[in-house]
């Protein structure tokens, strides 16, 4: 083996899990529709709420929303299937309005 693979520095692969911040950046992906809800199963929500320190955790589970204002609203869906566990409901994209035949 490389004496340069052995000796080199690793950056740190695997930190502590951020649910939150996981789901944001699915949620908030460039170039995709905005977000309009965030469908997520039961125990992964749980999951989420442990992470979060107490003042985040009220505010989540007060106004279900994560996030940056506005935020993006939380669903607890027990049917989602167990992988990934989670379902970003985007915005419908805007089309332009047609001339209603009455109009024509």
């Amino acid at each position: 083996m490389s004496e340069a693979i052995v000796s080199s520095t690793h950056p740190t692969h695997w930190g502590r899990p951020d649910i939150v911040g996981d789901l944001l950046a699915v949620a908030v992906t460039p170039g995709a529709a905005p977000p309009r809800e965030l469908r997520i199963r039961p125990e992964l929500y749980q999951r989420m709420l442990t992470q979060l320190p107490p003042d985040e955790r009220a505010a989540v589970v007060g106004r279900r929303l994560i996030g940056p204002p506005p935020g993006v609203p939380v669903v607890v869906d027990p049917e989602l299937p167990a992988f990934p566990g989670f379902e970003v409901v985007r915005a419908r994209p805007e089309t332009p309005s047609r001339p209603h035949a009455a109009a024509a």
